[in-house]
């Protein structure tokens, strides 16, 4: 305790040596950057949190989104069926089709490239059923017609593929029978 009696005792002898000092720029300066810096933090952690809230904000309206197009995806075969009979007993038969030259196609090793422009094509049946859906009167059988010359498109790339194969395999398989060699 005499310590900090001498220490009160010093400051209140030289009070007026300690009231007429003036921080310097360089002190001052340092403040601002200090409180600045305590700003910034609490400034960040809002900037962070809200970020986070649009994310996920984001993800909700895309899953909702998602769920709504996968469930209007199993109606659209329905819809097609009262807005064009006449495709889906088309599109049953050009399925048909396909699925027996795509099991042909199948069992021959064949490039990969013929699936992806396979895949391309469904990609674009599938924008044509969509946008029959909500296509005017009238505009109806232009699509339906468009969509049978995509089957149609589809079952000539698979024909075409199929008897390229077929006229090459016969030249790889041909071996001259006069190799053999019996003992």
């Amino acid at each position: 305790m005499k310590r900090l009696d001498n220490l009160e005792q010093f400051i209140q002898d030289n009070r007026a040596d300690f009231d007429d000092a003036v921080p310097s720029l360089k002190a001052w300066a340092e403040i601002d950057k200090a409180i600045g810096n305590q700003q910034a933090k609490v400034f960040s952690i809002r900037r962070v949190l809200s970020i986070a809230a649009s994310v996920v904000i984001l993800l909700v309206s895309g899953a909702a989104v998602g769920i709504f197009m996968t469930q209007n995806d199993g109606n659209i075969d329905e819809q097609l069926s009262e807005i064009a009979p006449e495709f889906v007993e088309a599109e049953k038969y050009y399925q048909q089709q396909f699925n027996r030259k795509y099991q042909q196609l199948t069992s021959y090793s064949h490039d990969q490239s013929v699936d992806e422009d396979l895949q391309q094509l469904d990609k674009i049946m599938q924008e044509l059923k969509e946008e029959l859906l909500v296509a005017p009167k009238g505009k109806e059988q232009e699509l339906v017609e468009s969509l049978i010359e995509s089957y149609q498109t589809k079952l000539s790339i698979l024909e075409r593929v199929l008897n390229r194969i077929q006229s090459t395999e016969p030249q790889q398989n041909s071996k001259p029978k006069d190799d053999e060699i019996s003992i």
